[in-house]
């Protein structure tokens, strides 16, 4: 493949799910009653749906990246990042089944059955920050090796300390800060979450560039001078 590919993928998925995001307010809180979540879900069906669509395409876009990333890992480090990888997809998907599931009926949607499953839906991103951590840490590690820029390094050191400190958000008290699913997931976490990932993509891009053309420099040092062979006489006496 194309060595901008890692940066496109990367560009792609920042922008489909930031727009994911921003397309549709977040549903009620925990500390809203289930007639909240049944208008709110009445309202924005439709663009609900388009939400999980955007995550979809959003999340193949990821799956290349995460498949670029983890070839230059290697160790107990690959192994985690790989199970991590994993973890993540499945809880954007798990996820975005229960949040699009919502919007296929809104008219039969009672309040209890909505507030239910928007509990569910909103612990994601407090168990979000374990499956994030596993992500970053290896490659926060990797680059300590020289494998990534290390200005990646500190992109992912800062990601892990933030997701570690997110955790809180597990057990935070309903309508505050902390609260799951409350300001500290969705206007600090779900952020750096899409930078984190936009960074990788371009610092994959600018290693295998860099290691494009280290390639190219030894290709011209291992070739041997041309050294003209001396004229025998035969070509003397022609």
């Amino acid at each position: 493949m194309d060595r901008r590919t890692p940066m496109i993928a990367g560009i792609a998925f920042a922008v489909l799910y930031a727009v994911a995001l921003i397309v549709i307010p977040k549903l009620p809180g925990v500390d809203q009653p289930g007639s909240d979540i049944v208008a709110h879900v009445s309202e924005h069906s439709a663009t609900m749906r388009m939400q999980a669509l955007l995550l979809a395409f959003g999340s193949l876009a990821l799956v290349v990246l995460l498949g670029y990333a983890r070839e230059r890992l290697s160790g107990p480090p690959s192994y985690v990042f790989t199970i991590g990888a994993a973890a993540v997809l499945v809880q954007v998907f798990i996820a975005t089944w229960f949040t699009a599931g919502l919007a296929l009926h809104p008219a039969q949607l009672g309040s209890a059955t909505a507030r239910t499953i928007t509990d569910v839906v909103t612990m994601w991103g407090p168990m979000l920050t374990i499956t994030n951590i596993m992500v970053s840490v290896p490659i926060l590690l990797a680059a300590n090796d020289g494998r990534f820029p290390r200005w990646l390094g500190i992109v992912a050191a800062v990601f892990a300390v933030e997701q570690l400190i997110e955790t809180i958000t597990i057990i935070g008290p309903p309508g505050s800060f902390i609260s799951p699913g409350g300001p500290m997931n969705s206007y600090l976490g779900a952020p750096l979450f899409i930078l984190f990932f936009l960074a990788l993509g371009i610092a994959l891009s600018l290693e295998q560039q860099r290691d494009h053309r280290s390639e190219t420099v030894d290709d011209t040092v291992g070739e041997p001078d041309r050294v003209d062979e001396p004229a025998t006489v035969d070509d003397a006496a022609e």
